[in-house]
């Protein structure tokens, strides 16, 4: 299309322009045509042989007008020069939009954002957002462009009309998938952005959030830590962790489906980086309510298993790749388990302590499964820490049996894995010596101490098959300044007269 045509064009358009440059609600039926005249005019430019080339040309000259129409009182009038802006951006061709151009247009759209009073005018603005951005090229966006667009989702984010955040979802996604290296320049800022959508009370906005979330995260994890940490200024839990026991199997799902997606997408060193973080989540959602979601996250654990096994191949620590999946995804999961264990292992020993029953429950369900991954020599370096936490729950749980069961199934674990039952004792039975029964170093009473001690010492033996020193426990458990504690408490006495009979026996 030549220049003349373009010029004709807007030289038709400037009378109607004039006429809706009076933002008032004066002569109302004159303005509804005017710009409905401008609409037709402008979008007969898509039946033109260069409409890509006249559509910015027509933008760029009509740009200043247009903006003065979406401030009209008159509500038709915003709601079709948004129309007609956006249609002018839809045919414009990719990175031709001059820069300028792009700034005000994002400028006003955040001051339309704030301002605008009408829930499906505000949700155009989105849209507009939204195809700006996909015309754009990641050599043709600047720093304060990235900072403007970051800012309308901020505020779309917030906004009371869920269309209007639904598409602040859709603007984060197309961000961080057309420009990563935006993103990753102000990665914390992107992570934040998502977590009003994570929180939002619409189960279909969160399920936007963790696809927006994934997407920022593939562009960059280095804000990752952000939706793992308690928020101090509005008393809020971590996002991710609490996203496990959302009330929506959706979100649950699609949640575990994002964070396999994500450490399978990863490089190795984002995935070994990272993953101390999201394994936990992932094992925990094996032991969700719904079958449905259980299939979810196993299918995911094994996509992960797999991605790992490549790793070691590709670096040269294994020949080949296991034939039979399962071999192979036990192996690369062990690889994982292994790098991420201190880590992973107090999230879940801290998860473990949950007050909430079924939280507790499924954290130690979790655990239970990541130690069955656990290479020997993480184990035997944990081992102190481990009992600790498990003292502390079954304590804290004494009248819960279903709590209690899961706290012996771990041990009945950590049993068949240790090299030596002495491995095990050398903790249980430090925790009966003088010295620390007196400061009570584990913040619960000697009694206490003395009572948890047995009953895992009885729990230990069983599993152990008699592998352990019987002269080495009775010594123990049978010191004169233990009589008093042991005494006292029933069942204390019982589980000690059981540990006497099995290790006699």
């Amino acid at each position: 299309m030549s220049n003349e045509n373009t010029e004709s064009v807007i030289k038709t358009l400037n009378p109607y322009l004039s006429t809706l440059a009076d933002t008032s609600t004066r002569d109302r039926p004159v303005k509804r045509r005017a710009i409905e005249a401008v609409k037709k005019e402008t979008l007969q430019i898509k039946t033109w042989t260069n409409a890509e080339t006249a559509a910015c040309e027509l933008l760029a000259h009509l740009i200043d007008s247009l903006l003065v129409c979406t401030q009209s009182a008159i509500e038709s009038v915003r709601e079709q020069t948004v129309t007609i802006l956006d249609s002018l951006l839809e045919k414009c061709q990719k990175g031709g939009i001059d820069s300028s151009v792009t700034e005000t247009l994002l400028t006003h759209t955040l001051a339309r954002l704030k301002h605008e009073p009408t829930e499906e005018i505000r949700a155009a603005w989105m849209d507009l957002c939204v195809t700006l951005t996909g015309k754009l090229t990641s050599s043709k966006i600047s720093v304060p462009e990235t900072e403007l667009l970051m800012d309308i989702i901020h505020t779309a984010a917030a906004d009371a009309f869920a269309e209007v955040v639904k598409r602040a979802a859709k603007l984060i996604i197309l961000l961080a998938q057309t420009q990563p290296k935006a993103v990753d320049y102000a990665c914390e800022r992107a992570v934040r952005l998502t977590i009003p959508l994570l929180v939002h009370k619409h189960t279909a906005v969160r399920v936007l959030g963790i696809k927006s979330m994934e997407a920022v995260l593939l562009a960059s994890a280095k804000g990752l830590h952000l939706l793992f940490e308690y928020e101090q200024v509005f008393d809020r839990q971590p996002i991710v962790p609490a996203l496990i026991y959302d009330h929506s199997p959706l979100v649950r799902d699609h949640l575990f489906k994002a964070l396999a997606g994500l450490l399978c997408q990863w490089a190795p060193r984002d995935r070994y980086q990272y993953g101390e973080r999201v394994l936990p989540i992932i094992l925990s959602g094996l032991f969700d309510e719904l079958p449905s979601v259980q299939v979810t996250c196993k299918s995911s654990l094994s996509q992960v298993g797999q991605s790992c096994t490549r790793d070691l191949f590709e670096a040269d620590i294994i020949h080949e790749i296991p034939t039979d999946d399962t071999v192979s995804e036990t192996i690369g999961l062990k690889q994982l388990v292994h790098v991420c264990f201190d880590k992973s292992l107090l999230h879940l020993l801290e998860a473990s302590t949950d007050f909430i029953t079924v939280r507790q429950m499924t954290a130690l369900d979790a655990l239970r499964l990541f130690l069955e991954y656990a290479q020997v020599n993480d184990l035997v370096k944990n081992i102190k820490k481990i009992m600790h936490y498990l003292m502390v729950v079954y304590i804290n749980n004494d009248q819960d049996a279903a709590v209690r069961e899961k706290v012996f199934e771990i041990i009945v674990l950590l049993a068949s894995q240790l090299p030596s039952a002495d491995i095990c004792l050398d903790v249980l039975l430090s925790r009966l010596e003088q010295k620390y029964l007196v400061t009570e170093t584990n913040g619960f009473s000697a009694a206490q101490t003395v009572w948890v001690v047995m009953v895992f010492l009885n729990q230990f033996i069983v599993a152990t098959k008699h592998a352990v020193s019987p002269e080495r426990v009775l010594n123990s458990i049978e010191r004169p300044y233990l009589k008093p504690f042991i005494e006292d408490r029933p069942e204390t006495l019982q589980h000690m007269k059981d540990i006497r009979s099995l290790l006699l026996a």
